[in-house]
């Protein structure tokens, strides 16, 4: 017996509005200081039913560890809200989902968070999430990543409750998006997108959302970053990351954010820069067990784009994009990656990305895709 899980989704112009509808009087809005600068919680605040109280938590940290989302646990007590809005990435999109269930349920410890424990949530609140970016699909999933504090390691909790009720994808939200972000996060999606496609738990759901995804982003991304406020562009990148995450979340990730996820870790660099660093290496080693999924895949890229293979194809573009595929062009400390070579391999084959992968690999195997993006 299989679950798809999906929250609600409200898209295209003017889905903010959206908000005014909801029945609820006291919000915390759950983002980061840089979205605060940006303008972005004024355009969510003009939005809210007239009469509603907020409180705007607006600090938290890329990659937050366990105190940085726990912070403002007791004055969200106080305040006693009947809705969570998180605004922002990943990072706030988490925390919110973590506030949210530890709300809900004062009991619980925040490592309780895991689809083996019921959680009877939604008992005093709901939660709503509004990307303002297009990749990390934590909007449309039921896991929220937590970092070690002083360690290279980042948790990842789950449970079916804490995937938000509502996810809001109104392209006005990404707009103004700065380049190396669109980069980044796009690459995360289209990571998303094609580890779905080719996990082990892939299902008929994920593997259609999984197509459409990489059809829209791929299909769109060259234009955004060449005219960054092209709307139906932005929107249509926007969607199909949030269709990458409903895919993922549906069928679980793979290798490339195994890998990813490490080397994120030991070398504090974007999600989305590291998963797609591995990608195409990635492909190319799964490719004797998931040859006529990649094939389809990249029979969905644009003539001028498609090479022979998926993992040349998407070399391709993600140089045009500025994506790097080797870490000799990333600049990184080289004392530091061979002093950190057993570390970063060792959170690699601990990922649960290995499981859900489509071809077993050992310590071995993860030693020589590391070597070969490295470019031994």
């Amino acid at each position: 017996m299989w679950f798809f899980r999906s929250p609600h989704i409200v898209f295209g112009e003017d889905s903010l509005s959206f908000l005014n509808t909801f029945d609820a009087g006291r919000i915390v809005i759950v983002t980061d200081k840089n979205i605060l600068g940006a303008g972005l919680i004024d355009k969510v605040k003009k939005n809210l039913p007239e009469n509603a109280e907020t409180f705007v938590i607006s600090d938290i940290l890329p990659e937050p560890d366990y105190d940085n989302m726990l912070l403002h646990l007791d004055d969200v007590k106080k305040f006693a809200p009947d809705l969570f809005i998180g605004v922002g990435g990943g990072s706030s999109m988490d925390t919110a989902k973590i506030l949210f269930a530890l709300y809900e349920r004062q009991d619980i410890h925040i490592y309780d968070i895991t689809p083996l424990v019921k959680l009877n949530l939604r008992k005093k609140s709901h939660l709503i999430a509004i990307p303002t970016t297009s990749g990390t699909g934590s909007e449309c999933s039921w896991a929220a990543v937590v970092s070690e504090k002083d360690e290279h390691r980042k948790n990842e909790l789950a449970s079916p409750e804490i995937l938000p009720d509502y996810a809001i994808l109104d392209p006005e939200m990404v707009l103004s998006l700065p380049r190396e972000q669109t980069i980044n996060t796009s690459v995360d999606a289209m990571t998303h997108a094609i580890e779905a496609y080719v996990a082990r738990w892939a299902n008929p759901y994920s593997d259609a959302l999984a197509e459409k995804a990489l059809e829209l982003i791929s299909n769109n991304i060259l234009n955004v970053l060449n005219n960054p406020r092209n709307f139906d562009s932005r929107n249509s990148v926007h969607i199909g990351a949030s269709m990458a995450g409903m895919s993922f979340s549906n069928s679980q990730i793979g290798l490339a954010h195994a890998l990813g996820h490490s080397f994120g870790a030991v070398f504090k660099i974007a999600h989305g820069k590291t998963v797609g660093l591995f990608l195409p290496e990635v492909i190319r080693y799964n490719y004797k067990s998931s040859k006529s999924k990649y094939d389809r895949l990249n029979n969905l890229f644009s003539d001028d784009i498609r090479k022979p293979s998926l993992d040349l194809t998407i070399e391709y573009l993600f140089k045009k994009m500025g994506q790097p595929v080797q870490m000799n062009t990333m600049n990184i400390n080289e004392a530091y990656y061979n002093e950190n070579f057993d570390l970063l391999v060792e959170l690699a084959e601990n990922s649960t990305g290995i499981i859900t992968n489509p071809e077993d690999i050992n310590r071995e195997g993860i030693e020589t895709i590391f070597k070969k993006v490295h470019g031994d």
